[in-house]
């Protein structure tokens, strides 16, 4: 410690004993929430045995039922004694030396793993100061996330697949793979790929741990005058979740990034001309990270309200580093699937470390989207957005087609907003727990709420005589037919093939004529038809999830007795392919 310090050490042990938090930070715990989806969390790791051999003081204190961290430096004066000058920081979640990695992963990190079971993105960030402990903490954290996804008691089944890859500068190394160079690249629906990268398949947590440490021992470090393998490199730990229950619903997917440790001045004093600039490529990259999160939340609080005009100006530059390009379905407001972001800040408590460790506050703080004081939107029969718990059960029950999807067990809490936000596989999953409702009924279902809620982003605020209409509509919709399937058979009919019939590409048909239609001889024509057989025009998977192509000339009789059920299907002009309605 330098000499300034242990001189007042004892005058700054009691300062901060003594130190009271402003009326207004002692009074306002909990009236004000992050936004829901992005969660910022810091821990202050416990003074380490060589700190206290050598009489470090602990320069941090903490408030978690306010939320607050309270940093304590003390000031010269050129006239007097040294006062205590102390910084606050707001969080979401605050981790003081006593909890244990634990309670940190309960109370932060564990929404993200059901989030990315279910279909959903999850994305953990771990940053810090070299040497504060941040390594531990994602290392300790990837294990109770290991097992809790490879212990059975999640429902449904899945297939996890692990890839990880550190970032150093503009490179992406694949660390599953004696760390040879891999590259970022984008495909041509836009998604970040990377190509070259290796894939294992682990089947239990004991498996899927072996293959994360394998991986950071080939990860780049170096030693500092804070630690002695500080970590040099971005490291990302991905998680692929495939759902075998719903084949057709996107790969769910864990991101478990540590990022490199940030340095100060005095940190670099001593490196040379290439460490100066990978210092600098990583505090660009961390900045660039910032941006990105903080542009990402605001979008998301914003969506779907068009009288906002903020939504419309936000920016997201995750195309200006490599690690927000590697995450670019993170933060790509224009993507579909909503995902739920976790930092986590490690700080050193060493009071001689103050300065960085506000930097890190201050960092994490920035991160914070705090909800704008608002009034809530009324509601509109056009807008998910608006909808109460109530009004979206109406609107299931009235919409979900037949049999009717139960609304208790698809949004037995969820709002619309809620609802919408729920990932494929997971909306598809409640669905099917209603009796004699089909996958393809369910994602069906899934595509008419996203339409409306992607339609609802731009279009006008209804009036109210709109909105009543509206409702008149619905109530007013052509009911179901009581005719028995197999009688209501007409030219133009798409109808779901038996699964005895069905191959791997083909599981519906649209109905053409019936066989022996256009026979010369009458009497063979009327033998024919009485058979109730028609000829049918194949219906083909498309490239795009859930879509379909209709081949014409791909003819097959198909027997009455042999189509399960009709099937409502619409052609998309835009994108030329065939979508299910309901």
């Amino acid at each position: 410690m330098e000499a300034f310090f242990q001189e007042n050490r004892d005058s700054y042990i009691k300062q901060v004993a003594t130190f009271q938090p402003s009326q207004d930070q002692a009074q306002c715990a909990g009236c004000e929430s992050g936004e829901e989806d992005t969660s910022i969390g810091v821990r202050v790791r416990p003074l380490l045995p060589n700190e206290i051999e050598d009489s470090e003081v602990v320069g941090i204190s903490v408030r978690p039922e306010a939320g607050y961290a309270d940093v304590h430096e003390l000031r010269r004066k050129i006239n007097g004694q040294p006062t205590l000058n102390s910084s606050s920081f707001r969080l979401d979640k605050v981790y003081g030396p006593d909890r244990t990695s634990e309670d940190v992963y309960h109370g932060l990190v564990a929404p993200l793993v059901p989030w990315a079971w279910g279909g959903g993105i999850s994305t953990l960030f771990a940053y810090g100061q070299t040497g504060s402990g941040k390594t531990y903490s994602v290392s300790e954290l990837e294990r109770l996330a290991a097992a809790e996804l490879m212990n059975g008691n999640l429902e449904g089944n899945r297939d996890v697949y692990i890839c990880a890859f550190e970032l150093v500068g503009k490179e992406a190394f694949d660390l599953l793979n004696d760390r040879r160079k891999i590259v970022v690249m984008e495909d041509a629906f836009g998604e970040s790929q990377l190509v070259g990268a290796v894939e294992e398949k682990p089947s239990t947590a004991e498996e899927l741990l072996s293959h994360i440490e394998r991986s950071m021992s080939f990860r780049k470090t170096a030693p500092t005058s804070k630690n002695d393998r500080s970590s040099r490199s971005h490291a990302v730990c991905r998680i692929r979740i495939a759902n075998k229950d719903v084949i057709d619903a996107p790969d769910g997917q864990l991101f478990l990034v540590d990022l490199a440790g940030s340095e100060v001045d005095r940190d670099i004093k001593e490196h040379s001309r290439d460490r100066m600039m990978e210092t600098r490529d990583i505090n660009v990259s961390l900045s660039t990270l910032k941006d990105c999160i903080r542009g990402r939340a605001m979008w998301n609080m914003t969506d779907g309200v068009a009288a906002n005009k903020r939504a419309m100006n936000v920016h997201v530059p995750f195309r200006s580093s490599v690690l927000t390009k590697v995450l670019k379905h993170v933060f790509d407001v224009k993507g579909d699937r909503y995902c739920k972001t976790t930092v986590l800040a490690c700080v050193k408590p060493n009071a001689a470390d103050a300065g960085p460790s506000k930097n890190t506050l201050r960092y994490a703080e920035l991160l914070r989207v705090p909800v704008p004081k608002i009034k809530p939107a009324s509601y509109n029969v056009n807008i998910p957005s608006t909808w109460s718990h109530h009004a979206l059960m109406e609107w299931i029950e009235r919409n979900s087609g037949s049999p009717t999807i139960s609304s208790s067990l698809l949004a037995p809490t969820e709002n619309g907003t809620q609802l919408c936000k729920l990932p494929k596989g997971e909306f598809v999953s409640r669905c099917l727990k209603t009796p004699n409702v089909s996958p393809e009924h369910a994602r069906a279902f899934y595509d008419k709420l996203w339409r409306l809620h992607i339609d609802s982003r731009t279009a006008r605020s209804a009036t109210p005589s709109e909105v009543s209409s509206a409702i008149a509509s619905e109530d007013k919709a052509s009911p179901k037919p009581n005719v028995p399937f197999q009688e209501r058979l007409q030219p133009g009919m798409i109808v779901r093939v038996k699964r005895r019939l069905r191959t791997d590409f083909v599981q519906h048909a649209m109905i053409l004529c019936p066989e022996g239609a256009f026979e010369k001889d009458a009497v063979n024509r009327e033998e024919m038809m009485g058979k109730k057989r028609y000829v049918c025009a194949q219906i083909f998977g498309a490239v795009m999830a859930d879509a379909y192509n209709l081949a014409m000339e791909a003819k097959k009789v198909i027997a009455a007795e042999d189509m399960e059920a009709e099937v409502s299907m619409e052609w998309d002009a835009p994108t030329r392919y065939w979508f299910m309605t309901i």
